[in-house]
């Protein structure tokens, strides 16, 4: 009994120093991390004897870095850490961070980012020109004789000034298809009298159009040189010609005129040949011919009849309501007086008058 006490009490030393040693040896690693913590965060500088800021590396197989916790190094008015992510040791201590200098690893690096900032920009740079470059090469050979005008192809040009309509379309051929001032050409067709719009479009790579809508002639009144003068519904002189056209109401008054193309006859004439665009097809395939006044206060008009021409008084021919109500009651009062013999038909106001 007593040697099976002993050999107990034996095995419970055994386990006892064992649990000793193993608490010494964690005490002692333990201690070991104080020790490094103490001299990283608590070390005197042995130059300066104050205190000293030491560079810690991070690393770890994590992306992310270690965790960090600093007790009382932060709440010190000079607690300042530089920390070393990388394993380098190119962090900066705070002296020489406030020293004139720039410490040498530091300044490269930021050579480095400068020069790749400069390279960056270089590059857009050389990519702009390169575009603009091929830009400006295409267009010089859009706009040169591989692309000029060949073919201009002419449309509604009846009574067009064809000496006019070829110096445009001379002008146009030949010159490079997106270099035609179509403006331009549109803009001296509109100046001559017969044209009311002009419409001039490039087509790629060699062909232009023009396409041109005329003024409509409606009557044809006597020049002071003999020649009769063309003129539309707004009283435009659209042309000179010889003779009397037979195709239109002649209009005649006390006086005659002499006016060149492109210019506006008197309110009078115009007047009067504004009338003829109101005449019903009636009164208008009896009509002769009309007499104004230059002020438009008097217009007579001439229609035919069985029993020979019947004198139509109509008064002032200035405004087109008033135009309209006069040939209303001429109308009525043709349908009225049939083929009865009549020399005059007052229609200036509401009482018509028949002789």
């Amino acid at each position: 009994m007593i040697g099976r006490k002993r050999a107990a009490n034996k095995s419970a030393s055994n386990k006892s120093d064992k649990s000793v040693g193993v608490d010494e040896e964690e005490v002692a690693a333990d201690g070991a991390v104080l020790d490094e913590l103490s001299r990283a965060f608590d070390g005197g500088d042995s130059k300066s004897g104050g205190p000293q800021r030491t560079t810690i590396p991070i690393g770890g197989d994590d992306d992310l870095p270690d965790a960090v916790y600093l007790d009382e190094e932060l709440d010190r008015d000079d607690g300042t850490v530089f920390i070393d992510d990388d394993g380098s040791s190119d962090a900066l201590l705070p002296k020489d961070a406030t020293s004139r200098g720039i410490e040498p690893r530091l300044r490269q690096r930021r050579i480095g980012v400068r020069r790749a900032e400069n390279r960056k920009r270089l590059r857009w740079i050389l990519i702009a020109v390169g575009v603009f470059v091929v830009l400006l090469g295409g267009l010089a050979v859009l706009g040169s004789s591989l692309f000029a005008v060949d073919e201009v192809s002419v449309t509604g040009n009846v009574y067009t000034d064809p000496d006019v309509l070829d110096g445009v379309v001379d002008d146009i051929r030949g010159s490079a298809v997106l270099l035609v001032d179509t403006g331009d050409a549109e803009e001296e067709l509109e100046a001559i009298p017969w044209v009311e719009d002009a419409r001039v479009r490039t087509h790629f790579p060699d062909r232009v159009t023009i396409e041109i809508r005329e003024r409509t002639p409606v009557a044809a009144m006597p020049g002071a040189d003999g020649r009769s003068r063309v003129i539309d519904k707004e009283g435009r002189i659209l042309d000179a010609l010889e003779g009397e056209p037979v195709a239109l109401v002649w209009i005649s008054g006390p006086g005659t005129l002499d006016m060149n193309p492109g210019e506006f006859a008197p309110i009078g004439y115009a007047s009067a040949a504004s009338l003829v665009t109101k005449l019903t097809p009636s009164i208008r395939s009896r009509l002769d011919s009309m007499l104004v006044t230059a002020d438009g206060a008097d217009l007579v008009m001439m229609l035919t009849s069985g029993n020979g021409l019947i004198e139509v008084r109509f008064g002032s021919a200035v405004g087109d309501e008033a135009q309209i109500q006069k040939l209303v009651r001429l109308e009525r009062k043709l349908e009225d007086i049939g083929d009865d013999p009549v020399q005059i038909i007052d229609v200036s106001t509401a009482e018509v008058t028949v002789l």
